[in-house]
């Protein structure tokens, strides 16, 4: 490339490669410069011991967007899918109960058909809201500050979607959102496990409990309308997220993109108030007319950007941006298959949920206020080598499991010194729904908050580059006015996880913030 891009694109991560690949597609030179030895971000495998494979931070793709996968032709690069298995509800001195995808409801029946009608008529309303709020998710936001009549009519048209929802769902979708998830699901439901198991799927990641208020929305951004129900199937990668990383890359490259590792950006250059290009930790100055930052805002604009470019109060509303981690993973290299009670392996094949209360649910978040552990986490389990053999030796198993509620900054000692206690606590915690489980580990793998930050770059070590609180998403993600992806820097965007819609393995962010890089290049 001679030493000059039209385009730097900082980080390699998924949404990076995602953005990188469709402006490379318009024609234009891009390079990506990532500061690892590999591609991927947080969308990566490791082997955590010999011959045992399992992904990083996320362990599934279930919402990764099906238009960024058709759009990069990601299957022409080897991306492949495994679903199976539904969920799987655990409760202490009771049966597992497993809801299958596609036969919830008729699962739900056999507890109460009361819940069956109920949790019938939730899904229903949900997939509305879904599909009406589908384009609001899935697109850049049209403007706030209408000047013209295309974004008069862009925000008439978002308003005409949710007037869709009729005379019954309209009002019940605005009372939905800014609700705590204990009352939408105490005013439904009977059974506390299927209560705690609608609300964990709107805690994922969050600074928020069942009992506190704005909950309700994270129900909908995880469940949005390209996803089938609440219990689908987990959306396995064949061979890990690695391998979503290794297509993307393939893309990514044979689209044009220029990708280099080892590169890790110092600064980033402004001239004239506009960017000018980025500096390398080696010296190296890149010219560039536009920079795409994959990094979280605060780190691309309070450590990256060059000094004195932004004024005293955008400072402050990007130092505020809250971005408190509350996500452990720990992955485990196992002998044999953990029972749970379970009538058959199948059913473990899908996602497994250790909190089985509301009031579970809220005392574990309750510590974390405070800078402690819970002695009693919530556990999201997945067993992905039952679908996908190459991860494990013959026979054995590796297991992710995504632990909510572990506080980046402790109140007492070090995440270096607590990282024993944690892992101690996930497999006591696990050993109680299935017994024997401590004997079959081979080896145990800690990702605190604290790792995440140091691995990623991520600050607060939040996978999501800052919380999906309402107060900081839609038009005010990542701070009030910056929803199109752009900065105050001409030039500089945005196109993290930390930008609109949000965190998760989607590709959104980094599809929309090329969109409106193309858009502003041809202005």
């Amino acid at each position: 490339m001679n030493g000059h891009a039209d385009i730097a694109v900082i980080g390699a991560g998924h949404n990076s490669l995602v953005a990188a690949t469709l402006l490379a597609k318009s024609g234009k030179r891009v390079v990506v410069l990532e500061q690892g030895d590999r591609i991927g971000g947080t969308a990566c495998t490791d082997e955590i011991a010999p011959g045992f494979r399992v992904s990083g931070l996320f362990a599934t793709a279930d919402r990764l967007h099906p238009d960024v996968v058709s759009e990069l032709g990601l299957t022409s690069y080897g991306l492949r899918f495994e679903r199976a298995g539904g969920t799987l509800l655990l409760r202490p001195g009771e049966a597992p109960l497993h809801l299958p995808e596609g036969g919830a409801a008729a699962a739900i029946d056999t507890l109460s058909s009361r819940d069956g009608a109920a949790y019938r008529e939730f899904e229903r309303l949900l997939g509305a809201i879904g599909r009406a709020i589908e384009p609001i998710l899935s697109q850049p936001l049209p403007p706030i500050e209408t000047s013209g009549i295309g974004s008069i009519l862009d925000l008439l048209m978002m308003g005409w979607r949710l007037r869709r929802l009729g005379k019954r769902d309209m009002p019940e979708a605005l009372r939905l959102l800014p609700m705590a998830l204990r009352d939408v699901t105490e005013e439904r439901f009977e059974n506390e496990r299927l209560r705690a198991a609608i609300a964990s799927s709107g805690l994922q990641a969050s600074w928020l409990g069942p009992w506190s208020p704005g909950g309700a929305f994270g129900l909908l951004y995880h469940r949005p309308a390209w996803r089938a129900g609440l219990f689908d199937s987990p959306t396995h990668v064949h061979g890990g997220l690695g391998a979503l990383a290794e297509a993307l890359g393939k893309a990514a490259t044979t689209a044009g993109v220029e990708i280099r590792t080892g590169a890790r950006v110092q600064r980033i250059r402004v001239a004239d108030e506009g960017v000018a290009g980025v500096m390398l930790e080696s010296g190296t100055e890149l010219p560039a007319h536009q920079v795409l930052s994959g990094v979280d805002p605060r780190t691309t604009l309070l450590e990256l950007l060059e000094p004195g470019w932004l004024e005293p109060d955008i400072v402050s509303a990007v130092d505020n941006i809250r971005m408190r981690g509350t996500v452990s993973v720990v992955r485990l290299a196992l002998a044999t298959l953990p029972a749970f009670g379970a009538s058959d392996e199948a059913s473990l094949a899908g996602r497994i949920q250790i909190g089985p209360t509301l009031e579970y649910l809220e005392r574990a978040f309750d510590p974390a206020k405070y800078g402690e552990l819970p002695a009693h986490p919530s556990l999201e389990i997945t067993i992905p080598s039952l679908t996908d053999e190459s991860l494990a030796p013959a026979g054995k198993h590796v297991m992710h499991v995504w632990v909510q509620y572990t506080p980046f900054a402790l109140r007492e000692g070090t995440w270096e010194s607590e990282r024993q206690r944690l892992g101690d606590t996930v497999v006591s915690t696990i050993e109680e729904y299935a017994p024997g489980f401590s004997a079959a580990i081979e080896q145990v793998d800690v990702l605190t908050p604290a790792d995440i930050q140091a691995r990623w770059s991520i600050t607060g070590g939040h996978p999501y580059h800052g919380e999906m609180a309402m107060d900081q998403v839609l038009y005010l993600r990542p701070v009030p006015g910056w929803y199109d992806y752009r900065t105050p820097v001409a030039g500089l965007y945005l196109c993290g996880p930390g930008c609109h819609p949000g965190g998760g393995i989607t590709g959104l962010p980094g599809r929309n913030a090329a969109r409106r890089a193309l858009m502003d290049w041809k202005s």
